[in-house]
């Protein structure tokens, strides 16, 4: 919250406590010495900064400075001054002088909170918000701003009360009711989100904020109403200048096009990281012979990384390696995180860091090569890739697209996902391995079979699966499912349950379609051993589109279950394509929705077929790349060391 030039709502500089024209503006005639002179100078730098002068601005308060009046109005001020000239620093300092004058100074503490919340110092920016409402807990912008930064370091309850004190103070605040409406949305509340969403939209048609939100909670819910006007809309966003950014991870599940996700991505860490580094650090040298390298993120712990990246951080070659892992998340107490720290060499918990602290440590630490296993989903700090404090920055396996910014200066992909001539949709180089770019786990327990009963499902049914979030599911590849359920008429649907709003909204979109709605089987949660045992209960995975299976995908396969996928231009619509190309089985990828949907029939119709290919899959787990971690791993660092030997000129 920056203060306005001095009037009505700003403190005087006398120490009365009373409004600036209501006390010093009455008394400036009579006034002499030092209190009519500093009311002269706030007068001249305030009418400057008010013009958009801000050197001039600064320096007439300088100007007061040097004459001796010193006082925590000129000091917040001048910080609004160079805050203006975008040198924040400079602007903390004098809000932090401001504040040794006057500790509980209101403006003075949210305008610092506004800079550190600028310069990513979250927790530092909600202690100086907290500060500022224990003076005056009646401004509503001070509880959004506060729930802002609690957001941001992931604690979503603090947050979600911070934006209901906003809302309470302020109705219509449409901004608080979008932010509101995010937390939810983080919280997988998505039910709670949408009328909050509804509401702002109601208030203010043209909030693309809002507009975005509500698309992608549709999305979770699997409610399709306005659905094509709300991708248009947003359509309409991703290039415009003047519109704010959208978070580029809910854009894959959209029909846009390559180009579009790149500017989308641009324009999100132009606004998100600000100003990059530009200077690269030098390659550290090796300790012990070994070259050190890091991975960075938020999901060391139950969580789909884990199904793909374990075995290669335990495979990594400590002849030449080092291996270290800087921890974004929660220690989830799984056997999943267990497992991580105890693959790497060193296994650092950065939470409690600001960017900037983790950032030093990288670079104190040595690491030649970083690698962001998050891009920007929720509780990643891409803002650490942006002090550059690595020589070699990869966007590597957990965020299926550009990240747009030119910190980063490599995407792990394969010659399938990223086919020749779509570098140009890429703000990283292309970093290919030789099969797919995607690990998988081998060591991945699976549980004692169950039978199809105990899932829930008829045990003469042909049962097509698919377990992708329901917010991939979109319209026109669900008239496809239908119809073939259609067709084969002893045939059901089994899906993975997820808010009850889903459920019933795609039985109701099955009901419309001419399908029994009990033909939807939802199948519940469950730990990952028991959930990749019950994936022998179903015939055929049937993939989403445009953003495909990814870790679902490749469970699927790891547990012996043919899948059917479609690819399109994206990088995530080509995941399962690449997946299945490295297990041998090139025939299941179609690259369009009818051919898709011929295939779907033809193996409904053909049980022959569907049964071949499932054999297939068994035998080839065993000699295809999909599932060889070692040589996967090998891949990698060859990757890994041919980068540093172009950075380097040195092999």
């Amino acid at each position: 919250m920056q203060q306005s030039a001095p009037g009505r709502n700003d403190p005087c500089p006398c120490g009365s406590g009373r409004r600036y024209k209501e006390c010093h503006g009455a008394l400036a005639e009579a006034a002499s010495g030092s209190l009519a002179a500093l009311a002269g100078d706030l007068e001249l730098g305030d009418a400057l900064r008010r013009r958009g002068e801000h050197a001039a601005a600064i320096a007439a308060y300088e100007v007061a400075l040097a004459a001796g009046r010193r006082h925590a109005v000129l000091l917040n001020n001048l910080g609004l001054a160079y805050q203006g000239l975008g040198k924040l620093e400079e602007a903390a300092a004098r809000y932090r002088e401001a504040l040794e004058l006057s500790p509980d100074l209101v403006e003075a503490n949210a305008n610092l909170g506004d800079v550190l919340r600028m310069l990513h110092r979250y927790r530092e920016a909600a202690e100086r918000y907290t500060r500022a409402l224990s003076a005056n807990p009646g401004v509503a912008l001070l509880w959004s701003s506060l729930g802002l930064c609690q957001h941001a370091l992931g604690t979503l309850g603090e947050a979600r009360a911070s934006f209901e004190r906003a809302l309470a103070l302020k109705p219509q605040d449409v901004l608080a009711l979008v932010n509101l409406a995010a937390v939810l949305t983080a919280e997988r509340r998505f039910a709670e989100a949408a009328p909050l969403a509804e509401r702002a939209l109601a208030l203010q048609a043209d909030s693309a904020e809002a507009s975005s939100l509500l698309l992608y909670v549709r999305q979770q819910l699997c409610d399709w109403r306005d659905l094509d006007a709300l991708i248009e809309k947003q359509r309409a966003t991703l290039t415009r200048a003047d519109a704010p950014p959208v978070a580029p991870h809910s854009l894959f599940a959209l029909p846009y096009a390559p180009a579009e996700l790149l500017a989308a991505a641009r324009k999100w860490s132009a606004a998100r990281l600000g100003p990059i580094a530009t200077k690269r650090p030098k390659v550290p040298e090796r300790v012990s012979g070994k070259l050190r390298i890091a991975y960075l993120g938020p999901d060391f712990r139950s969580h789909p990384l884990a199904s793909l990246l374990s075995e290669v951080i335990e495979r990594h070659d400590r002849s030449c390696f080092q291996v270290i892992a800087y921890s974004l998340g929660l220690d989830d107490g799984s056997a999943a995180r267990a497992r991580f720290a105890a693959a790497f060499d060193r296994f650092v918990d950065v939470r409690a860091e600001s960017p900037a602290e983790t950032a030093r440590r990288i670079e104190g630490d040595g690491i030649a090569i970083l690698l962001d296993t998050s891009g920007y989903v929720i509780g990643a700090r891409p803002e650490i890739f942006a002090l550059r404090p690595a020589p070699i920055q990869v966007n590597c396996i957990g965020f299926p697209g550009t990240l747009g910014a030119a910190c980063y200066d490599y995407i792990l992909t394969d010659r399938f996902v990223t086919p020749a001539g779509q570098e140009r949709n890429f703000a990283e180089r292309p970093m290919i391995l030789p099969h797919c770019y995607l690990p998988g786990d081998t060591k991945r327990a699976i549980a004692p079979i169950p039978t199809r009963a105990a899932c829930g499902l008829p045990e003469q049914a042909m049962v097509f699966c698919c377990f992708n979030g329901s917010y991939k599911i979109m319209p026109h590849v669900f008239d496809v499912w239908m119809r073939v359920l259609r067709t084969a008429p002893d045939s059901v649907l089994w899906l993975l349950q997820s808010e009850p709003a889903a459920t019933e909204n795609l039985r109701g979109e099955a009901r419309r379609r001419g399908v029994a709605p009990e033909r939807l089987v939802f199948a519940p949660r469950l730990p990952l051993d028991a959930h990749l045992a019950r994936h022998a209960a179903a015939d055929l995975f049937l993939d989403t589109f445009p953003c495909n299976a990814h870790t679902t995908a490749n469970d699927a396969l790891f547990a012996g279950l043919p899948l059917l996928t479609c690819a399109g231009e994206t990088f995530a619509s080509r995941v399962s394509g690449s997946q299945l190309r490295a297990i041998g089985l090139p025939e299941l990828v179609t690259d369009s929705i009818g051919a898709y949907e011929a295939r779907a029939l033809q193996l409904a119709r053909e049980p022959q077929l569907l049964s071949a290919y499932r054999e297939r899959l068994q035998a080839n787990r065993r000699t295809h790349p999909l599932f060889d971690a070692a040589a996967y791993t090998r891949a990698l660092e060859d990757a890994l060391l041919t980068a540093l030997a172009e950075l380097t000129g040195k092999p």
